[in-house]
């Protein structure tokens, strides 16, 4: 009895403020888009340095546009109301690369093409074949770059290289790597359980770093910081084995690098900092 009246009391006070239960649930559902445009562009912003930087400077505007508004600064707040107008083109510019990512993830269906989509027994060929080439290139210090694509396509980084279209095998890693082959600069890209090409190249990171970060963890630093695949980084001259993602370096100990590697195809692996920097190439 007290729930209907409840119910009843409840719908009295819409009607009589002049809110209809349509509207109502219009009201919801356009909160709840927003909600989930606003989820998506911080998801996005985070795993991305680039975009985070920027976004970083389109609040500041924003918060600019405020104080400006609230203390009547009439020139500053003309120029911004100018970079505002001719900002939403930049932002177009800007942010192609993640705008056609995002909308090739709402029209793709098949996910055998990634890692996640992968069987048990296609992740355990996958495990064994990387990790026993990885131990050799380590041992052996042949630089190396191996990188795959998670859920944001890398079909552009892909065309630079050279098709490859071959299932996951050491010895054919082992000779793509080797020094004085055609294909040996340039990193190989996996794509699910298939070595889409080789000789593929990154746009490098522009940070600031030391002397000692090679070409190649400068470029699977780069790659990180515009997409959410993962790179394996054998440096030439050390052996050292590192992880890119997230941009971040991550290095590893062979002894360690399996189960690391489990992680980092059976989810993501930590968006931790280097535990200790990478030399060489």
């Amino acid at each position: 009895m007290s729930y209907i009246f409840f119910n009843t009391v409840i719908i009295d006070y819409l009607q009589n403020n002049g809110i209809t239960i349509i509207s109502l649930l219009r009201t919801i559902i356009d909160v709840f888009l927003v909600w989930a445009v606003l989820y998506y562009i911080i998801a996005m912003v985070r795993k991305n340095n680039r975009t985070l930087q920027i976004f970083k400077g389109i609040l500041f505007i924003i918060i600019l546009k405020v104080v400006t508004s609230i203390l009547q600064f009439t020139v500053l707040s003309w120029l911004i109301d100018n970079i505002i107008n001719w900002g939403v083109v930049a932002v177009i510019i800007i942010f192609q690369p993640e705008i056609r990512n995002a909308l090739e993830k709402l029209g793709r269906t098949d996910v055998k093409g990634q890692i996640e989509g992968l069987s048990d027994d296609e992740k355990n060929v996958l495990i064994y074949e990387i990790t026993n080439t990885v131990e050799q290139l380590s041992k052996n210090k042949v630089g190396a770059l191996i990188t795959f694509e998670r859920k944001q396509s890398l079909v552009d980084i892909i065309a630079t290289g050279v098709p490859i279209n071959a299932d996951i095998n050491s010895s054919l890693l082992l000779t793509i790597f080797k020094e004085g082959t055609v294909l040996h600069d340039g990193a190989v890209i996996i794509q699910g359980n298939q070595i889409k090409c080789a000789s593929a190249f990154f746009p490098p990171t522009e940070r600031e770093l030391p002397p000692k970060y090679g070409a190649r963890h400068r470029a699977a630093l780069g790659l990180s910081e515009i997409s959410d695949a993962l790179t394996i980084v054998v440096s030439e001259e050390t052996g050292t084995v590192s992880f890119a993602e997230y941009a971040h370096l991550k290095t590893v100990a062979l002894t360690d690098f399996k189960q690391e590697f489990i992680k980092g195809i059976g989810g993501f692996i930590s968006e931790v900092k280097s535990g200790g920097e990478p030399d060489g190439k």
